[in-house]
């Protein structure tokens, strides 16, 4: 798991962002953590979903939508 000191480090350097390594919000970059939290809003109470269950769907959905961004090293330019 990236830690949010590293993740900030990186964001400063302009590194990249490894998407293998994500395993939880808090793995993503704010922008793409907003973006996750209204997709599990939506798939909770437009879906039905558990909160347990829209939350590791929206998970999913974010690096799904991560994936077109990746270079050729599997990482996204920060």
């Amino acid at each position: 798991m990236i830690s949010a000191i590293d993740r900030l480090r990186a964001l400063r350097a302009g590194e990249v962002l490894d998407t293998s390594q994500l395993t939880g919000i808090e793995d993503l970059p704010m922008e793409w953590r907003i973006d996750y939290e209204e997709r599990a809003a939506i798939l909770e109470y437009d879906g039905g979903l558990s909160r347990e269950k829209a939350d590791t769907q929206a998970l999913q959905e974010i690096i799904e939508r991560l994936r077109p961004l990746e270079n050729s090293q599997g990482a996204i330019q920060l």
